[in-house]
């Protein structure tokens, strides 16, 4: 019984060790911003990045939707990440709709769970 009350505790020891030798919140967000700056486009976006429980939250507004989607990826792919909270906007290119503008719309609508069902679709 002593035995296997000490491999028990042994696991235990272990178990809590392993969690807290993981990343910090603080390490992790500095992390992620070096991962944002990679990429020149990121880097001079208006980002704010916070964590809070190994799950990190990006927000601020980008001109563009491939930086927001730029953001989200090199946020995913740090190393330690549980999840990334994607509350980046992207501005509004106006009603002078270039190319990519419908896409760009499209995503900002699945972003807010809209749907289009019933309803006209918009004039670009």
């Amino acid at each position: 019984m002593n035995q296997r009350l000490k491999a028990i505790l042994g696991a235990l020891s272990i178990a809590v060790i392993t969690v807290a030798c993981g990343p910090s919140d603080a390490s992790l967000s500095a992390k992620v911003k070096s991962n944002l700056s990679v990429d020149a486009a990121v880097k001079s976006a208006p980002i704010d990045v916070g964590v809070q429980n190994k799950v990190v939250t990006l927000s601020g507004t980008v001109d563009s939707l491939d930086v927001k989607q730029g953001a989200v990826a090199a946020a995913r792919k740090t190393e330690g990440v549980a999840d990334v909270i994607d509350q980046i906007t992207v501005k509004d290119q106006g009603s002078s709709a270039g190319p990519g503008h419908g896409r760009e719309m499209m995503q900002r609508g699945m972003d807010k769970g809209m749907k289009m069902e019933g309803k006209e679709h918009p004039k670009l």
